[in-house]
């Protein structure tokens, strides 16, 4: 589990131990019942780390610091016990329905968080205190307003993945999944910067004596924006390879989503599950996440919207022209570089059943798609996607 509680926040579970820690008798025996390993680990495997570093990065703190110091005061033995969430026990079904409840009341449950100065230890210990350590710490204690077009794109990213998935994403989760694994560093830091507006295209050229001109699109005649660039622009380059990209979609059953700068923002957060009438062979763990068809179309959107950009500045910043067969060239050719990494992976570096698999159900639809595939496609060089320029 993670120790810095990237993973989830489990304000519940604690707000739900603080409340029974309250109500408990100091000398009277107690056992704790919760379905969040997170929270059993904070209090007993992590918690004097934790303190040593000051509490730094780790989320609902206060929250942690207030059940500790419950516990220290217990003079009878308390037992904590991991259960299985939503796995028909009795006692966690209760404490999920008055948990709904209780999230429900107009006026809030007030909780006791004051704790004894003797108790409340303050800041990190220097013998244990590192430099990226103290760093974060600075940065928590640094109230640091967001940009507005920082706001703005979070907002954007969380409604288009509301959209294609129906599910709301934390600010948290959208920041992490922007540096998902699968995203190559350089479309990494493509992203992370667009999602703070801070490429210059625009407006930002608007008050740059002698440069005004490089505000509009010279295809389009408007302002450019990294929306416009990305999704809208009649620049042959964008509809060619977003058509490119839609045709290389296999998989029927699952649409392929409505493209737009929230979309691609947030491709890290996609996640596709099959629903009960459709099922993909093998791709399904205990909740229907498809995990071979989300990588693929992660891939496919972040690899796509870099070549866009990519291309634009080289026609605006060297006047540099594509002709049609050089665009399709330059997609295949980042798509294939995907693939073969991805081969070169699976058979000489891991070399495990699992990732060979994912590999296989993240490609194989789409290969299939393009021609017929041989017996063992994952060991042949020559399998690629469409052709190569």
């Amino acid at each position: 589990m993670d120790e810095h509680g990237s993973k989830t926040n489990n304000y519940g579970e604690l707000a739900a131990i603080i409340a029974t820690l309250n109500a408990t008798p100091p000398y009277q025996p107690l056992k704790i019942i919760t379905d969040s390993e997170y929270v059993i680990d904070g209090l007993t495997n992590h918690l004097e780390n934790w303190e040593n570093d000051g509490w730094i990065s780790i989320k609902n703190s206060t929250l942690f610091k207030k059940a500790a110091h419950l516990l220290r005061i217990r003079s009878a033995r308390t037992i904590f016990q991991w259960t299985k969430g939503h796995n028909g026990n009795r006692g966690n079904e209760e404490s999920d329905c008055l948990a709904k409840r209780g999230a429900k009341k107009n006026i809030p449950d007030r909780l006791d968080m004051e704790i004894p100065e003797e108790f409340d230890i303050q800041g990190a210990k220097l013998a244990t205190l590192t430099q990226a350590k103290a760093y974060r710490g600075i940065l928590e204690r640094k109230k640091i307003e967001p940009r507005n077009t920082t706001r703005n794109n979070i907002q954007l990213t969380r409604e288009a993945i509301n959209q294609t998935l129906g599910t709301r994403e934390t600010e948290a989760t959208i920041w992490r999944n922007l540096r998902k694994p699968i995203i190559k560093p350089i479309i990494q830091q493509f992203l992370y910067k667009t999602m703070h507006g801070t490429h210059m295209i625009g407006k930002y050229w608007r008050n740059i004596s002698r440069h005004e001109h490089r505000e509009e699109c010279t295809t389009c005649n408007t302002t450019e924006s990294m929306e416009h660039i990305l999704t809208t622009c009649r620049e042959r380059t964008t509809q060619l390879v977003w058509t490119m990209a839609r045709n290389l979609w296999p998989h029927d059953n699952t649409p392929w989503p409505n493209i737009t700068l929230g979309t691609i923002l947030g491709c890290g957060c996609i996640s596709l599950r099959s629903d009960q009438r459709h099922r993909e062979n093998n791709e399904q763990n205990g909740s229907g996440f498809l995990k071979g068809p989300t990588r693929l179309l992660q891939i496919i959107i972040s690899e796509s919207a870099y070549l866009i950009w990519v291309l634009r500045c080289e026609r605006v910043i060297q006047s540099k022209e594509h002709s049609e067969d050089e665009i399709q060239g330059r997609w295949l050719r980042a798509i294939n570089e995907r693939l073969t990494t991805d081969k070169i992976t699976a058979i000489r570096i891991i070399r495990k059943d699992g990732f060979t698999t994912l590999v296989v159900n993240t490609w194989e639809q789409a290969l299939e798609k393009e021609r017929e595939l041989p017996p063992n496609w994952i060991n042949c060089s020559e399998v690629l996607v469409g052709r190569t320029a």
